[in-house]
């Protein structure tokens, strides 16, 4: 039996023309306005040449691109899928706006369940806003451009617009063997990675200074050692009139063989590494801690789990940080 898949040349390019033309859409950067008059302007003229006369108020160049595109394509086609694209494309970015209202709800929420940053319960609680994103979105795209799903994301205000969508998504989907709904998850999903770059979450270096601001006298930023340059501090701080010298990195790799120098030759009294520890291991350990006035912190899942961390007196677990320091910094 022959379990290929087959997709024909007319399917592949159907659906590669309709991605490619959403894609276009995009970079001529129109406003919602402006995609609800060419709509307009699609769904009231059938002459290509007329249409073309029609669009010089969108500004010099910014669909040069879409209707170079009409110029190899049947003209209905092109229209039927230019006024599909504009339906989705306005509502591209509701979906995402729901999505991340959606999700940063749930994630305050839960967050503030959490008051160790350094612990590894807060860094998969900061996953959730990516992800959930993600999935938030895909769940939205499927219920609106599934005809036989309920819409029960949706204001009963919006109802007969998505209705009107839906009737449309599936007669062009039938007409031209479209798939809407994949083609339409692509779209949302690269806007979306673009919406969570552009809002990425605070880094493990600011939640090192979050948590350690209310234990210490005095936090200060980012310098270099002025003995030996090559010893850089993501920060340092002042606890009991000693200053103290923070590497701060989620996840080590080779970074354990630098920034590791007996304090006795720098200008901080006391160095703390602080990682997650998921990659923590004795030779590392044992690296770092093997310089005079070396400590490490870790959060205190991994402390817990690795008894080659929670058997050394200079480990120091995420939750109990300020009682090792009035041990340690006398």
């Amino acid at each position: 039996m022959d379990n290929k898949i087959s997709i024909p040349d007319t399917i592949y390019r159907n659906n590669l023309n309709f991605y490619t033309l959403i894609k276009l859409l995009i970079q001529s950067k129109l406003s919602g306005n402006q995609l609800l008059l060419l709509q307009n302007l699609i769904q009231s003229i059938d002459d290509r040449d007329v249409l073309l006369d029609s669009i010089q108020n969108f500004g010099k160049n910014k669909l040069d691109y879409v209707f170079a595109w009409l110029q190899r394509e049947s003209v209905s086609q092109f229209f039927d899928y230019l006024d599909l694209a504009v339906d989705l494309l306005l509502l591209k970015d509701l979906i995402i706006k729901e999505s991340k209202v959606f999700v940063e709800d749930k994630f305050k929420k839960e967050i503030s369940k959490v008051s160790d940053y350094l612990s590894i319960e807060y860094d998969v609680s900061g996953l959730s806003i990516p992800y959930g994103q993600r999935v938030v979105g895909a769940l939205l795209v499927f219920a609106l451009t599934n005809i036989r799903e309920s819409n029960k994301f949706l204001l009963d205000t919006s109802e007969n617009r998505i209705k009107d969508l839906l009737h449309k998504s599936e007669m062009v989907a039938s007409k031209y063997v479209l798939n809407t709904c994949s083609i339409f998850q692509i779209i949302v999903d690269e806007s979306i990675n673009q919406s969570i770059k552009a809002d990425a979450g605070i880094g493990y270096e600011t939640r090192v200074v979050l948590a350690l601001t209310p234990l210490v006298d005095k936090i200060f930023g980012h310098s270099h050692d002025s003995k030996i340059s090559s010893v850089e501090y993501d920060n340092t701080f002042l606890y009991n009139n000693k200053l103290c010298g923070i590497s701060a990195k989620r996840t080590l790799r080779e970074r354990y063989k630098q920034n590791h120098k007996d304090v006795d030759l720098l200008d901080v009294d006391y160095m703390f590494v602080i990682t997650l520890g998921t990659d923590l291991n004795i030779t590392s350990m044992n690296n770092i801690l093997n310089k005079n006035g070396n400590f490490i912190i870790v959060s205190k899942e991994q402390y817990e789990l690795k008894s080659f961390l929670n058997e050394n007196e200079k480990v120091i677990p995420s939750d109990k940080i300020l009682e090792y320091f009035n041990k340690i910094i006398v």
